[in-house]
């Protein structure tokens, strides 16, 4: 194992996790416009964002190299869609009051990142971990028992994200360029609806002040800076690591939702989170081991 590579991947990891915990408080805080015209602006922003950073770092020219690749198009297209996937039901489960399921969503995920991990990559599976995901799926069919109707908001949520992670340690692209490419194609379509809203009068412009601009801008950042973490503790980590990192969003986002935005969170609300949590536990331990040295990480 490289440990500094390890180290590198693995602060990357926190660093994003922790931001994500806190984005519902932004979300909210835009929650003026609807939820698609807020994933719209948030990635026209975080591409010109992107554009920013690469001529900083004065990697323009092998950008547009990557953008001019048939192949590439083809290869980042998946990532892609399921990214906005992600945050577009993201944006709107926060806006309509589903930050606790969101959570939940967030939690389920790093066991299936876990078990993608196993499937694609032959990452070991210890019997913690396999534990730990038998508790996660009773917690999903428990969810679904309580409420009669399947958990549609968290496991869209959970696999969406999980299957970018997948598709982004597979990418050869770096970081950077990935995550600048994948908002390049889903901003064409992105921009137009901008455009379109805000001339036709359901934008920003006419409608809220114009200071709103300046806060809706920060979209940009706030998206991009988080995911080139995570891209780059993906590719530095096994998937097992990254997916004991994710818990911590989801922690974050559940006292948020409980404190700050007072969603219900009775016994039948917080039941299905028991099992979940159990099989969390189960599978920190193992990570525990790893991290103790107990158990080398599979690369």
């Amino acid at each position: 194992m490289d440990r500094q590579r390890y180290i590198e991947g693995f602060t990357a990891g926190v660093s994003a996790f922790v931001i994500w915990g806190f984005l519902p408080l932004y979300w909210k805080l835009v929650g003026a416009l609807t939820p698609y015209q807020i994933f719209a602006q948030r990635v026209v922003w975080s591409f010109l964002f992107i554009l920013l950073v690469l001529k900083l770092k004065k990697n323009m020219k092998r950008f547009k190299a990557v953008v001019a690749s048939p192949e590439n198009w083809v290869r980042t297209l998946l990532p892609s869609v399921f990214i906005s996937i992600n945050w577009l039901l993201y944006i709107w489960a926060v806006n309509n009051g589903y930050v606790l399921e969101s959570s939940l969503g967030y939690f389920i995920n790093p066991l299936i990142l876990t078990l993608f991990g196993a499937v694609f990559y032959k990452e070991q599976l210890t019997k913690l971990q396999k534990v730990g995901l038998v508790f996660a799926g009773s917690g999903v069919l428990m969810k679904t028992f309580l409420y009669g109707q399947f958990p549609f908001v968290a496991i869209t949520l959970a696999c969406s994200f999980a299957i970018y992670g997948l598709l982004k340690k597979r990418s050869p692209l770096t970081s950077l360029d990935g995550l600048g490419f994948e908002t390049l194609i889903i901003g064409i379509p992105s921009l137009a609806y901008m455009i379109f809203s805000e001339v036709g009068g359901t934008g920003i412009t006419g409608n809220l002040p114009w200071l709103f601009w300046g806060l809706i801008v920060l979209s940009g950042p706030i998206t991009a800076i988080p995911l080139l973490l995570y891209a780059e503790s993906a590719k530095k980590l096994p998937l097992n690591v990254v997916g004991f990192l994710q818990y911590i969003a989801p922690t974050i986002m559940m006292v948020i939702g409980v404190l700050v935005f007072e969603e219900p969170f009775g016994f039948k609300v917080l039941l299905p989170f028991i099992p979940i949590w159990v099989g969390l536990i189960f599978f920190s331990y193992s990570q525990y081991q790893v991290l103790s040295g107990a158990k080398q990480p599979v690369s």
